[in-house]
Parts: C-alpha cells; structure tokens; sequence
C-alpha cells in the first residue's frame, strides 16, 4: 500500500491518486488508502480529482462504509464551495449524506458535516434551511460543551449571519455574542474578526450606523495586523453599503478603493469575497457617474464569469453590478434587461439588501427612461419594504421623498437665477437702447408671462408632492396598525392557545418550553405595540403617553416622569396618532442622544393650542451651529408629521442645559 506522506502536499494530484488507486485490487483497500490521504491534510483542488472522490463516495455509500463516505462528502462540499462555487452540487451531495449521519462515529467529521451543508444553504440563499441545519448542530455542540471545537462558534456565527438575512435581529444579536465568547476563548483572532463583521451588518440593516462603525474598528486595526485582507475588505464594503444609504459619496468611495486594496488570493474563501469586492465598486462608481472605474472594475468582474454563473448567490451581486453600470452608460433597457433575470431569485432569497437595491435601481432606470409612474412604484416598494424590515429606523422613511425635495429646491434655485440674469440684462439694455424699447417691452411682457406659468406649475407640483407626503405617512401608519394587529390578534392568541394546551396535558411539557412561549408571547406583543399601540384604540392618545412613559421608565437609567391630564378640548381622532409618533420620536431621541439624567413630558393648553412639552436636562447642542443634527431624518419626520396636523414644532437646547421640544396642535 502506498503511503499517506505521498499526498502531504497541500493539494492531490489526481494523476498519481489514480494510479496509486489502480494498483489496489480490494474496494476496502482503495477506500482505506483513499481515506488516509484525505484524514491527513490533502485538499481537492481540481474537477478531475473531484471526480475521483466522488467514485469512491458511492462506493463507500454502497458499501455502508459510511465513516468514509461523510469525509469524502465533506471534502467534496469543500471544493464545490469555495473553489468550483458550484454550491447546489455541495448542497446535494450534504443532502444525500444527510439520513446517514447517525451511522457516522467521527465527531469532527460530524461538524465539519454541518457546517457544510449550512454554508451550502447559504450560498444557495436558502437561509432559512441553513438555519435549521446550524440550529440542529448548535444541539449537538452543546451537549458536548467542547468550547475549544472550532466548529461550535462557526455555527453560532453563521447562525447570526444567516438570522440578519431573515430579519430575526435578536436571535441574530444573541447568535454573534455567543461566536465572539466562543472565538475569543479559543483565541481565534480571524473568526472573531468575522463576527464583528456580521455584527456591524445587523447594527447597519436596522439604522444603527455608529453602532456598526464601533463594531468594524477591531476589524480596521487587528485585520491589518495579523495581514487578514479578506475580512478587512468586506468590513470596508459594508461601511460603503452604509455611506450609500446616508449619502456620503466621500465616504462611500473611501471605503470602496480601501476594499480593492484589500484583494486577497491567499484564503479559502478568497474567490468569493474578490466576486464581491468587485460587484459592490461596480455598483459604487456607476452610481457616482465614474463610468471608467465602473467599466474598468466590470472588465476584471467578467474574467470570473465561470465562477459567477455557477453560484445564484454571487449571480445576483454580479448581475446588479452590470445593470448599474448599464444604467451609467445610459443603455437603459439593457440595465432593465439583467434586472429581469434576478428578480425571482433575489425576491426568493428574502434578502433585504438585495430587495432594497433592486426596487432602488429599477425606479433609477425608469426614472431615465422618462416612465414617472413606474419609477414612483419602486420607489414606494423601496420605501415600504426599508420600513417593513428595518423598525429601528424609520427616521428615513421619507429620504426619497426628501431626496426630491432637495434636488428640485436647488433646480428651481438656478432657474431662478438665470431668470433674474435675463432681466437684469433686460434692463440694462432699456436704459442704453432706447430705440430697441419696443422689442425688449414685449421680451419682458414674454418673459413675465413665462414666469406666472412656471411658478404656476411649481405650485402644482409642489402640492402634489405635499399630498404624496401625506398619503406616504398615511399607509405606512395603516400597514404598522395592520401588521401589529395580525401580530397581536393572530400569532399571539395562537402563541397563547399553545401555551395553554402544554399546561392542560396529562404530561406538561418541560418548563423551559412553556418559558420560551412566555418570552416569545412577550417579545410578539412588544413588536406589535412598537408598531402600533394595541391600547391606542380604546384608550386613546392620554392613557398610551402616560403607558409609553412608564415603559421607557421600566428600561432606562433615565428618570421619566409626567404632568399629562386630559385636556378640556378634545383632540381629533384623526390628529392623535401623528401627535403619539412624534411624542415616541422625540423620547427615542432622548434615550439614545441626550445623556440625560431626567426626562418630563408635559400637556399645556391655551386659549388656542394644546402644547405638548418633552424636556430633558441632557448634553443639549447649540441650535444656530448644529444644522446636521437639525436637518436629520427624525428630525425632517417630526417636521413632516407636525405639518400634516397643521402643528407648530419648535426645539430650544443649549450646550450642557438640556433640550426642550415643544409641539404645539391647534384646537
């Protein structure tokens, strides 16, 4: 028999493996060879070694020599992975291994099992399916309690990489802190990189920019210093994802030319992490109108269309990538044409980022394409879908209605100015041409006219968008009453009915079940009162403050208090849910921003108004200097929201004094 120490070198050469194979008469004996080679270190590297592996795996299976068959599964999935990417292929050969496992007796092939067929998953974007499988493993790993097994924290990071991509933010958050415990105990610098990393991308998807921002300095400073490029690089582009989604083009660029210098080829996973790099700058150059960058980075992306193509997962990243770069070259319906092809699949994935960036780019190319309507949809798909799945932030609900509003003050700005050039002009030429009265006269007369039909229609418009403000408010406010009250009346009482049928059995379940309905139960009815108050209804606007108080009261260092008494003229049915959001906004702002140490909420009334006072004796700022913090998103949507109830919102702070904000709802 041919030693193992023939094959110690870091990949098989699949021509001396098959001859080597060949002299043996005996299947066991070739399974046993086969299988030393492989315990040993040696990785598969090509297709036609591949196909070796995977002879000898059907005869292991055929010979229940099942030990055998789960390494070469593992080492099959391995290469399926991460160096052929063909991941459905890694997929099946894990599922069909799968009924088998229990045969198995080798605990770290077992894990190793796992892990696999749950990266498998992942990159198939069947996120949900990954998760069943981590969770099973995380089972296993904990009866075991071997905290020194790399595979345990992988599972728990992959499981909280995966709980992000399906919304579950805290299971996802539970999920990153038990990986980066397990990671730090087994000193394992590189995973706990990688956990940080998925970590900052929860923090991002719900709003949490400086949270994310704290969450990658560790990757910034460690990743450079241990020279781990890739997960530096992927760092770099989730801060760029970030910048993008609060307009910081600098920002945004700086973190996407530090993502290309960290391209990498000396890791695992290193083709699939460069296939991202690439997409996102891309994506990111063609969104600045860098069209030659965008080009130029889209050239290096099609030299790895073979591995691209194999993969659904890097497919769609790539496919996005081109339909931006299409869009900037103004090949509109070709942009549109790639948009097509991932939309199932992109739509299938569940992937929020994803979903966002595919509405975002088909309102950009519509727009372009001069089809108002259509490109109004997405964006109000794309406003709908950030707000489903991102409570945490619905400060930027309106960023594309604000986005609007922006643009067309500053083009109405600079025809403003060009108008006043031309009458200026005007005038000058009456007071030097006294003969060319006549004509310059009715130039004015034209131009006067011209105006009146301008500011006309901008009126027009700008009414319009107001009414679109107004609906936008609106169903958004009447889809989180919908959704709290399925939560609330449907999987609630559900939740409930299971609670009670565990407690009526002859044999109850244990405790710690019928614990986790109570956590669950309490965790349902507190996303449907976030989303809408389920006591607004029957005891209105008064007795939901006074509850609201208390609530943040229960989980804050801050002392909250009240002087909220039932005014003596009743507040419009109508008014008091805009009137409760802002009170709720302005309370968030406190907790989050104000350092303070007490925060009142007070109800005045006068002869006119009814005035709602939030005061804190927090940090404060300076109002005539702090024009970032005044023109933020909550701030722009507690504005929104007191014009739509024609309200009166003024804010008084002063360094180190505190912060007043009163709002003030006329009678």
């Amino acid at each position: 028999m041919v030693s193992w120490l023939t094959y110690s070198q870091d990949t098989i050469n699949s021509i001396h493996l098959q001859s080597d194979l060949n002299r043996l008469n005996n299947s066991n004996e070739k399974l046993n060879l086969l299988s030393e080679i492989l315990t040993n270190g040696s990785v598969i590297n090509d297709s036609v070694s591949a196909n070796i592996i995977a002879k000898y795996r059907a005869v292991a299976i055929e010979t229940k020599n099942w030990d055998s068959a789960l390494l070469y599964t593992n080492k099959l999935a391995n290469y399926y992975i991460f160096k052929a990417l063909e991941h459905q292929k890694a997929f099946d050969f894990c599922k069909s291994m799968y009924p088998n496992l229990e045969a198995c007796s080798n605990d770290k092939e077992i894990a190793s099992f796992y892990i696999n067929y749950a990266e498998a998953a992942t990159y198939l974007q069947k996120y949900r399916k990954s998760l069943e499988i981590l969770n099973e493993s995380i089972s296993m790993f904990e009866v075991s309690k071997d905290s020194s097994l790399h595979e345990f924290g992988y599972a728990y990071l992959k499981a909280g990489e995966n709980s992000t991509k399906v919304n579950s933010i805290s299971e996802s958050a539970a999920y990153f802190k038990k990986a980066g415990e397990l990671f730090s105990f087994q000193k394992d610098t590189l995973f706990y990189l990688w956990t940080q990393n998925g970590l900052s991308t929860l923090f991002s998807n719900n709003g949490l920019y400086d949270e994310a921002e704290k969450a990658r300095k560790p990757i910034y400073n460690l990743g450079a210093s241990i020279n781990e490029k890739q997960v530096v690089a992927m760092a770099h582009v989730r801060a760029a994802i970030d910048a993008s989604i609060k307009n910081n083009t600098e920002e945004e660029l700086y973190h996407t030319e530090l993502a290309l210098k960290n391209i990498s080829t000396s890791s695992d996973v290193s083709e699939i992490v460069n296939i991202l790099i690439l997409s996102s700058a891309v994506s990111t150059y063609a969104r600045q109108n860098n069209i030659e960058l965008s080009n130029k980075y889209l050239k290096k992306l099609n030299t790895k269309i073979n591995s691209i193509t194999n993969s659904a997962f890097l497919n769609s990243y790539y496919t996005l990538a081109r339909a931006y770069n299409a869009n900037a070259n103004g090949k509109y319906e070709l942009a549109e044409t790639y948009v097509n092809t991932i939309i199932s699949s992109i739509k299938n994935s569940h992937e929020a980022s994803n979903l966002l960036q595919l509405e975002h780019l088909l309102a950009l190319i519509n727009e372009n394409k001069g089809q108002s309507k259509k490109a109004l949809n997405h964006y109000k798909k794309f406003v709908r879908i950030k707000d489903s799945v991102d409570k945490a932030a619905s400060r930027k609900k309106f960023a594309y209605v604000q986005s609007l509003f922006e643009s067309e003050k500053k083009d109405l700005e600079i025809s403003k100015q060009q108008k006043n050039i031309a009458l200026l002009s005007a005038e000058n030429k009456l007071k030097n041409q006294w003969l060319l009265f006549g004509s310059i006269a009715i130039f004015a007369l034209f131009l006067i006219a011209y105006l009146w039909r301008s500011k006309k229609f901008l009126k027009r418009k700008e009414a319009l968008q107001k009414q679109f403000s107004q609906n936008l408010i609106k169903n958004i406010e009447q889809e989180r009453k919908r959704i709290s009250s399925e939560l609330h009346d449907g999987i609630g009482q559900n939740l409930l009915l299971i609670k009670n049928r565990f407690q009526q059995t002859e044999n109850p379940k244990d405790n710690n079940d019928i614990t986790l309905v109570d956590d669950t139960i309490n965790d349902v009815r507190n996303i449907s009162h976030r989303l809408h108050p389920f006591r607004f209804e029957k005891l209105g606007l008064i007795a939901s403050l006074k509850h609201t108080i208390e609530t943040f009261q229960k989980s804050s260092k801050i002392f909250y208090s009240e002087a909220i008494e039932t005014p003596k003229t009743s507040i419009p049915k109508d008014k008091e849910i805009y009137i409760y959001r802002m009170i709720q906004e302005c309370l968030n702002n406190v907790e989050k921003h104000s350092q303070a140490k007490a925060c009142k909420v007070s109800l005045f009334e006068n002869d006119s108004n009814l005035i709602f006072e939030v005061k804190d004796n927090g940090i404060g700022f300076n109002v005539s200097q702090n024009t970032d913090l005044l023109d933020s998103l909550g701030m722009k949507t507690l504005k929104e929201r007191a014009k739509l109830i024609d309200a009166t919102l003024t804010i008084n702070s002063n360094k180190n004094k505190g912060t007043t904000i009163k709002i003030s709802v006329p009678k």
